[in-house]
């Protein structure tokens, strides 16, 4: 596939492209067999080994950057609902903003950081898929809710067919307007219409999540009324669990 470069191994992804990015062109992607010092959101660490798959794509001067997020999620769902069968369909979704989950087992997180030169912003979209790690794996990693493809569907897609996949489809929603996403994503969300606890700086309060607003924010209800949620400022969980 043009402009995907595949490494043996690398720090990060993300990294790699933000030490490049005055020289790669737009909609650029990597991906590597072995990362070790990847980012999730909010400071966690993620390590990727010949189990996972860690890829990101380069979004220069995108429209608006903000939901960019929200949009390769959906990328995310539709490449993994093609290579992995009807059997997965029913189950897959979004649990807001972005995490991709198989029933409530979340099997693919994403990153997007912005790098801002003089008037222009450019997103450096950051995924990482959950291929073939074991139960164990997710145990001691001290991620219960985590999963792979081969925990849930008893098999993993071919890693580099998975890969060009979620590259295309990120590469084609990520350049459209987020209005042409939106009634998609909501559609896969998972999160909406159920009571959430939101865990910020300030502490924690629960709130029942009506909505996706045009921005990408989650529109939420309590006892003082409407407000919305921004994913870069808090988490959300559901009540009992993770989703």
């Amino acid at each position: 596939m043009k402009d995907l470069l595949c490494l043996d191994e690398v720090d990060s992804t993300n990294s790699y492209i933000r030490r490049n990015i005055a020289e790669l062109p737009n909609l650029f992607a990597v991906t590597a067999r072995l990362q070790t010092a990847g980012r999730g959101r909010r400071g966690h660490t993620w390590e990727a080994n010949g189990g996972m798959l860690p890829l990101s794509v380069l979004i220069k001067d995108p429209v608006s950057p903000e939901t960019l997020t929200l949009r390769a999620g959906a990328a995310v769902c539709e490449a993994l609902g093609e290579l992995c069968g009807g059997e997965i369909s029913p189950e897959i979704g979004i649990k807001w903003p972005n995490d991709v989950i198989i029933g409530s087992r979340k099997v693919c997180g994403i990153l997007c950081e912005s790098v801002c030169s003089g008037d222009s912003i450019d997103v450096i979209c950051g995924i990482g898929v959950n291929l073939t790690q074991d139960e164990d794996f997710f145990v001691s990693a001290g991620i219960p809710h985590g999963a792979s493809l081969k925990m849930l569907t008893g098999t993993a897609p071919d890693r580099s067919a998975l890969c060009e996949r979620i590259v295309e489809k990120v590469r084609r929603l990520c350049e459209r307007d987020f209005g042409a996403v939106y009634e998609r994503y909501k559609r896969l969300c998972v999160t909406l219409g159920k009571q959430v606890r939101i865990i910020g700086e300030n502490g924690e309060r629960v709130a029942f999540a009506l909505d996706i607003a045009p921005n990408g924010f989650l529109v939420c209800k309590n006892e003082n009324g409407f407000f919305e949620v921004n994913s870069g400022e808090v988490s959300v969980r559901g009540i009992m669990d993770y989703v």
